[in-house]
């Protein structure tokens, strides 16, 4: 699990640019409307990661690393940003109305998913 941290590159009359994340490939773009007290994830990939970005909105992530067993829990608001990596089983529980952006590491394949209960 990553928290990305994001900084302001500019900010003037215009309004602000915010750098979200680098660094990464990512081969697919999704966006994600989801209503109020919705529950989503309930599972883990073996090879995707997936980036999130809270456009509008608030959530909570339960995240447990299947490889250590740490477990952890997160709150997160508009403009948050986290990743989430191969082998963290998660669940997105949605406190409200939720917008996201959703790039993820592995184009998905409905045939072959990569998703694990």
């Amino acid at each position: 699990m990553k928290i990305i941290k994001q900084k302001i590159i500019i900010l003037d009359k215009r309004g602000i640019l915010k750098e979200i994340a680098k660094n990464f490939t990512w081969k697919q773009l999704n966006y994600s409307i989801t209503k109020k007290g919705s529950v989503r994830g309930n599972h883990y990939h073996k090879h995707t990661s997936e980036l999130h970005f809270i456009v509008k909105g608030k959530l909570e992530l339960y995240i447990k690393n299947l490889k250590t067993n740490k477990e952890y829990n997160y709150l997160f608001k508009k403009g948050s940003c986290f990743i989430i990596e191969p082998y963290e089983f998660h669940i997105l529980k949605y406190l409200t109305y939720v917008e996201l952006i959703v790039l993820l590491s592995e184009e998905f394949n409905l045939k072959n998913p990569d998703i694990y209960k």
